[in-house]
């Protein structure tokens, strides 16, 4: 339940991680743990160690809805979603999850439940529609011939493969369909049965920002039609997350994030990381994620602020060194030489040249005759010193 973390005067909110009140159906966990023996040699000698890849998650996915489970590399993601499939060893996995307030064992959710995976196995030879019947034969059983056409024919429209239909998969050595079609045959061949639960591992890899798109745009409606879905995704474009209902960001195997995407804004200023205006709040989250993992304090601070409320405490200059913080135009006479040369000293020093520095996003120190003159004069860079011959002496 909701509550509040009293700090002070001041009250803090705790994120609800619990279903809401709205809540009208859907895939809920509780709890999930899972744990995993490590091996390292230390000083020469092997020792054991546990190590929790998943580590305490609650939390739902509606249904009718589209859920993106996010984070940086190594954050769990594929696991998680291995975890609630019920692709992990039975007993391994500690933890419940249930289906519209049922709890679900791991066979009878693979029973309810279609995953795609990654890596597609469709036959290279067999062209759009032969693939989508074949999958319809073995799937859907001994109902009538008639009624797997017509459900082929519909998922066909619904994919948008009408004008591939007749075209072969393909493969290295045999033309066939581009990538995002193929991505949404492999879809297709998993959905065929009408499963009420759809779990993606990374269904956008690979594809160029277009296809992707298209292929998230399938996932939308296929929820919209009434299924739970459930996706992992890596740094979606804009567009893509405005196609994503449900967030769950996770880091080292914990919940870092779960809810709407338009409360990730909210959530940062909760922290007091206020999200720098005409940056992207799911990007400054993960940008945030990275600060703490790389800092003596981890992700555990930030996971603690999902179910507690507690600020995390600030990171030790990360005011002037925030991999997030996009930064303004320099202060008027920062670049000047008036009275002294320690401000242009200065300022020459500090300068930042990687790619996410503040001054990328400011006006050129560069441009304008005084100050472009101060620091050439400074660097000693003349024109003529870096000017080559067009062509060498004969």
């Amino acid at each position: 339940m909701a509550g509040h973390h009293q700090n002070g005067s001041r009250l803090e909110t705790v994120i609800d991680v619990t279903n809401p009140a709205t809540f009208t159906g859907g895939l809920q966990f509780s709890e999930l743990t899972y744990t995993v023996t490590k091996k390292e040699k230390v000083d020469g000698v092997w020792v054991s160690q546990e190590v929790d890849l998943l580590n305490r998650i609650t939390g739902y996915a509606p249904k009718g809805r589209v859920t993106a489970v996010m984070g940086p590399s190594g954050a769990g993601k594929s696991t998680f979603l291995d975890g609630l499939a019920g692709r992990i060893a039975s007993g391994s996995l500690k933890g419940k999850v249930a289906l519209d307030g049922e709890e679900m064992s791991p066979s009878l959710i693979k029973r309810v439940s279609a995953y795609v995976m990654q890596d597609d196995r469709l036959f290279p030879m067999l062209t759009v529609y032969e693939t989508l019947m074949f999958a319809a034969d073995f799937r859907l059983g001994s109902i009538p011939l008639a009624e797997k056409k017509e459900r082929v024919e519909k998922l066909i429209e619904q994919l948008g493969l009408t004008w591939s239909r007749n075209t072969y998969i393909g493969d290295e050595g045999t033309r066939g369909v581009s990538g995002g079609e193929r991505r949404r045959v492999s879809i297709g061949v998993d959905i065929i049965h009408g499963p009420a639960l759809l779990f993606l591992d990374e269904p956008t890899s690979g594809l160029d920002s277009t296809s992707a798109h298209s292929v998230i745009e399938i996932v939308h409606d296929i929820a919209r039609n009434g299924s739970t879905v459930i996706l992992t995704i890596h740094q979606p474009s804009h567009r893509i997350q405005m196609l994503l209902d449900h967030l769950v960001i996770l880091a080292r195997g914990q919940l870092m994030f779960m809810g709407a995407p338009p409360d990730v804004g909210s959530h940062l200023s909760r922290m007091g990381r206020k999200v720098p205006k005409g940056e992207n709040a799911v990007e400054h989250l993960l940008d945030v994620i990275q600060e703490y993992d790389q800092s003596e304090f981890g992700v555990r601070v930030l996971a603690d602020f999902c179910i507690t409320g507690l600020k995390p405490p600030r990171i030790s200059g990360d005011d002037q060194h925030s991999i997030s913080t996009v930064a303004g135009a320099p202060k008027e006479g920062e670049w000047s030489a008036g009275g002294s040369s320690s401000g242009l000293h200065r300022g020459l020093n500090e300068f930042d040249h990687s790619i996410r520095s503040p001054w990328a996003s400011a006006r050129s120190p560069w441009s304008g005759s005084q100050n472009g003159s101060l620091i050439m004069d400074a660097l000693r860079l003349t024109p003529s010193r870096h000017r080559r011959p067009l062509h060498p002496p004969k």
